[in-house]
């Protein structure tokens, strides 16, 4: 997996000893044993390669997903899932993902939901305005507005994955307070649509662009804002956090899921001055 980190991979499962790896079809160029070098070293290697059109995966997801549940506080549904009860969680995400990753059922945006969560519990989200960069259904977004987020703004590369957000944003009555964007970290820019500040940003994409924007992000977050970041493994904490650093930002934690990591981090700018 660690040699997919130098490929220009948007992200990527594994199903037992498979890996499926995920580049945009203007980005990729054939693969071969020196682009790989560490898999290479380990075992005998094959591969083979697909072009995928755009298209409704509504059909499919809808007969293999379940509900999702965190506690008693989240239930993320379906319109045809009649169990469990809505009305035993606290907060309830209906959710149709079209065309977009993030129902939650992957373990990075399992961890970002509990950033969100513990962000509700402290109450750091209270009135806040946050950022979900990679957005894909917006679910993040979402739940945090039905935490105590009083705006959100998401980003999402993928138009059609965007236009899927901002439906479900739709469904929740959302639109007022739920901007989706599609786009990348150049939205952020100083008179762009989705500049700062931010209180809180949420940014659950792939350890190589989180090293190219975590700047981007620090230039639209207020002085003391959280960031969470995940969508890397354990071996990409150390560079992600050296990245941080020289932006401005102090870790404050890392949680792990199934292989996969999540970092809390603070905005510190370097000339911010401390008085007692």
């Amino acid at each position: 997996m660690v040699d997919l980190d130098a490929l220009p991979v948007e992200s990527v499962t594994t199903e037992g000893l498979v890996v499926k790896a995920y580049i945009e079809a203007s980005q990729y160029q054939p693969l071969s044993l020196s682009d790989v070098p560490m898999a290479a070293s380990v075992g005998s290697l094959t591969w083979t390669t697909a072009e995928m059109a755009h298209q409704n995966w509504n059909a499919e997801w809808e007969s293999n997903f379940p509900p999702l549940t965190i506690g008693q506080e989240v239930l993320v549904r379906a319109p045809f899932h009649d169990l469990p009860d809505p009305k035993d969680f606290r907060h309830v995400i209906q959710m149709v993902p079209k065309m977009a990753f993030g129902t939650g059922h992957h373990p990075t945006t399992y961890l970002m939901m509990e950033a969100v969560l513990e962000g509700e519990a402290s109450g750091l989200l209270a009135g806040a305005r946050i950022l979900d960069m990679g957005c894909g259904t917006g679910i993040l977004a979402v739940l945090a507005l039905k935490a105590g987020a009083q705006k959100a703004v998401g980003i999402e590369i993928d138009p059609f994955a965007a236009e899927n957000a901002q439906e479900i944003a739709d469904i929740h009555g959302l639109q007022d307070r739920l901007a989706i964007w599609a786009g990348d970290a150049h939205l952020l820019a100083t008179g762009a649509v989705a500049e700062g500040p931010y209180d809180i940003v949420y940014a659950n994409i792939n350890r190589n662009i989180l090293l190219a924007d975590m700047e981007c992000y620090a230039s639209v977050s207020r002085p003391g804002a959280k960031l969470y970041l995940s969508g890397f493994y354990a071996a990409d904490v150390p560079v992600l956090l050296e990245c941080a650093k020289r932006c401005g930002y102090q870790s404050q934690g890392e949680a792990a899921k199934d292989g996969w990591m999540r970092l809390t981090l603070v905005y510190q700018p370097h000339d911010q001055t401390t008085h007692s």
